[in-house]
């Protein structure tokens, strides 16, 4: 298809694919405007990973090293947390330069646990800036995996575990070691703060491993 046609048409057609899977497509109709782009592609995303669309809260887009793009979705936690800044990051202008008809990503999910409770965060990375071979800074393998998506998707639909984060989210601000204790006694510290070894090689002075903060030290 010729780009031109592909970036001015208005449905276009994207794939992304997990590590370990096949390529699976994403569409966009940009002119649909009941169901705009943005449900368009949280729902789809939804279906693809198990995670409830209320828990996804962002998708972040790199086409180019240091050229990245992003949007929020407006029904995360039913919205109320992103009115006050999703102008800043949330146009169709933004997302059709984001989106080309027929690209392709390699795709990982993202487990966040915050002032705002526990949710997670989608990175898509071109296929371009990815080593075939391995992990590099711009994407791990094993974070990429499948399992570890599933493994976001377990927390994310445990009304327990959402519900502690939330009221743990509440000390952020007051009780910082406190927040942080109660992660590791939860035991998803490891899976907010993943380490690549790819990203330490690239970055060994911005990112180290402690397992200290991942881990108990009485927990086997």
């Amino acid at each position: 298809m010729n780009k031109e046609v592909g970036r001015n048409s208005d449905k276009i057609t994207i794939k992304v694919r997990l590590s370990d899977e096949d390529y699976h497509d994403i569409k966009i109709d940009w002119s649909n405007e009941s169901f705009d782009y943005r449900k368009q592609l949280f729902h789809q995303l939804s279906a693809y990973t198990g995670i409830p669309v209320e828990h996804q809260e962002y998708v972040a887009v790199s086409r180019a090293f240091r050229h990245a793009h992003g949007l929020i979705n407006t029904e995360w936690k039913d919205g109320i947390f992103n009115e006050g800044w999703n102008w800043e990051y949330d146009s169709k202008e933004r997302a059709m330069n984001a989106f080309h008809d027929g690209d392709c990503f390699l795709f990982r999910t993202q487990l966040f646990a915050a002032d705002t409770g526990l949710f997670c965060r989608y990175d898509l990375q071109h296929q371009s800036l990815v080593n075939e071979t391995g992990c590099d800074r711009n994407y791990c393998y094993y974070l990429g995996r499948r399992s570890f998506t599933e493994r976001v998707s377990e927390l994310l639909k445990s009304d327990e575990m959402r519900k502690i984060c939330d009221e743990n989210g509440l000390r952020v601000g007051e009780q910082p070691d406190e927040f942080r204790r109660m992660n590791l006694n939860l035991n998803i510290a490891h899976l907010t703060h993943p380490v690549c070894t790819g990203l330490i090689l690239a970055w060994p002075g911005l990112f180290r491993f402690d397992a200290n903060h991942m881990y108990l030290r009485y927990r086997g």
